[in-house]
């Protein structure tokens, strides 16, 4: 018999399954090659526990699973140099081993500044939607609002500053040209009203 180590398809791609098939080179005697074949098999299974990855190891996307990408945003005025504070916003993708879209959620978070806050400012991004879904793209997006408002016995306000943060994700199984790559979420910032004068840098 000769000894095979292939992949099973129906459990973890992980584990390695040993069959045995009967073949003419074990009847007319050939022990010697069943014997080697027996060692190759036995060395697989031991690199294989010992943490060893194999070249022929499908890349993880084949396989899905599910990863989560995230940017964050760090607001400031256009005339002004300082930070009002960040929004920032994660998204989560699953995908099964046809790299095609199975779930996905986001989630987003903002600050504000302390010296932002001393002088009325206040930045704020609500929580993300999904505006859009199909088994090879996934767009979610959160809009936001930058304002400063000057206390008193009645609050003088400025008009609200109103942006968007996007990110729209293109699978691995996704067909044609895309800008940036497959397989990862393309981020994109803009203010969405005439007041809006923000600049989202990446970094504070």
């Amino acid at each position: 018999m000769a000894s095979v180590i292939q992949l099973d398809p129906n459990r973890n791609p992980c584990l390695l399954s040993a069959q045995f098939h009967p073949t003419s080179e074990f009847k007319n005697g050939g022990f010697a090659s069943y014997a080697r074949r027996i060692g190759a098999g036995a060395l697989a299974l031991g690199a294989l526990s010992g943490g060893m990855i194999f070249a022929s190891a499908a890349p993880a996307a084949a396989i899905g699973g599910c990863q989560t990408f995230s940017q964050a945003y760090y607001p400031s005025e256009a005339k002004v140099s300082m930070r009002l504070g960040h929004v920032k916003m994660r998204i989560q993708i699953c995908e099964n081993g046809k790299g095609d879209i199975t779930d996905s959620r986001a989630w987003g978070e903002d600050s504000t500044t302390a010296p932002a806050k001393l002088t009325g400012w206040e930045l704020k991004l609500n929580g993300p939607y999904q505006s859009g879904k199909s088994k090879t793209i996934v767009e979610w997006k959160a809009t936001g609002k930058a304002q400063t408002c000057l206390m008193g016995k009645l609050p003088v306000c400025s008009y609200g500053e109103d942006f968007e943060v996007s990110g729209k994700y293109y699978s691995t199984s996704f067909i044609g040209p895309v800008a940036g790559g497959k397989g990862k979420v393309h981020w994109k910032p803009k203010c969405t009203n005439k007041y809006c004068k923000l600049k989202f840098n990446k970094s504070m």
